[in-house]
C-alpha cells in the first residue's frame, strides 16, 4: 500500500518551515517537543475517548498549532497568548490548508483560543487540547513536580492508566 498524503501532512508542510526558521536552536527544539508532543497526546486522547480517525487528526493539528506563535515570535507579549495563537493559526496555517472544511477550521481555532482556560469546562474538542497540553507538560519530565502533580495532569493520567474517563 502506498503512503497517503493526509491533512496532517499538509499541516506539517506549513508548520515545519515556520519552526525551522526559528534561529535559536533551543527555542526551535522546545517548539518541536512541545507542539508535536501536545499533538500526539491530543490524537491519543481523541482515540481513547472514542472518536474517529479524522477527529484524532484534527486534534493533532490543534495541538501542533496551540502555542505556535509563542515560539515563532518570542517578542510577542504572552498575555492572552491563547487568543493570539488562535488568530495566528487561522491566518498563517489554517487559511492555507485545502484539506479542512470551514467547520473544522473553526473547531481547531476555538480549541486553540480556549486552551489556556483549564479551569473552565468547554466543548469536548477543547477539552482534548487542554488535557493534551497538561499531559505533555507533565510527562516531558515526570520527575518535575510543578506540572506532574497538578490535579488536571493526574486526572488525565488516571484516565489513561485506568481505562476510564476522569
Amino acid at each position: 500500500m502506498d503512503r497517503q498524503y493526509t491533512t496532517l501532512d499538509e499541516a506539517r508542510s506549513i508548520i515545519d518551515p515556520l519552526i525551522n526558521a526559528i534561529e535559536d536552536e533551543e527555542i526551535r527544539r522546545c517548539a518541536y517537543v512541545h507542539l508535536y508532543g501536545v499533538g500526539l497526546m491530543a490524537s491519543t486522547l481523541a482515540f481513547k475517548r472514542g472518536h474517529d480517525r479524522r477527529t484524532a487528526e484534527l486534534a493533532e493539528i490543534a495541538g501542533m498549532l496551540h502555542d505556535l506563535l509563542c515560539y515563532v515570535d518570542t517578542e510577542e507579549d504572552t498575555d492572552d497568548h491563547a487568543h493570539k495563537c488562535a488568530v495566528y493559526a487561522r491566518e498563517t496555517v489554517l487559511s492555507r490548508m485545502t484539506g479542512l472544511s470551514q467547520e473544522e477550521r473553526d473547531m481547531i481555532c476555538q480549541a486553540v483560543y480556549n486552551h489556556s482556560d483549564k479551569h473552565v469546562r468547554g466543548h469536548w474538542f477543547d477539552e482534548i487540547l487542554k488535557d493534551a497540553d497538561v499531559l505533555q507538560h507533565g510527562l516531558r519530565n515526570p520527575m518535575e513536580d510543578y506540572f506532574y502533580l497538578r490535579p488536571r495532569t493526574q486526572q488525565v493520567l488516571q484516565e489513561l492508566i485506568s481505562g476510564q474517563k476522569g
